[in-house]
């Protein structure tokens, strides 16, 4: 700014009079101060839920689409409860398959990289506090 733009600023506010502040401002607006971080913590808590979610859904996505282009299906055996002596008896070759024993280790070493980095992220923002 330059001088006589300071000087003008002056003359404002020099004629401005001090009037003292309304009773209990001071708690009014730290009232609306917490309200306002408890509303941006409970957003930034159902985002990462969402994130969460969404990341098991497409992981879960993913490991079905991998097994239907290997061609593995899961097939069950007719089940007929009015019969006697029937039994379930579902074919659970497709858990031993090495594709699937892979698919499983990845989804679980994505899901724990998940949760790591929410941690390390949590212990951060802790830290910057």
């Amino acid at each position: 700014m330059r001088a006589n733009e300071k000087d003008r600023m002056r003359e404002l506010f020099s004629g401005m009079k001090d009037e003292p502040l309304p009773l209990h401002f001071n708690e009014k607006v730290m009232f609306k101060v917490r309200r306002e971080a408890l509303r941006r913590e409970k957003r930034n808590r159902c985002l990462e839920f969402f994130g969460y979610a969404s990341g098991a859904v497409a992981m879960a996505a993913v490991c079905v689409f991998i097994l239907y282009r290997m061609g593995i299906s899961f097939e069950f055996h007719s089940f007929n409860p009015l019969r006697t002596g029937a039994f379930f008896r579902p074919d659970f070759s497709v858990f031993k398959s090495q594709s699937f024993v892979f698919s499983v280790f990845i989804g679980t070493s994505t899901l724990f990289l998940l949760i790591m980095d929410s941690i390390i992220r949590r212990h951060i923002e802790k830290k910057h506090k």
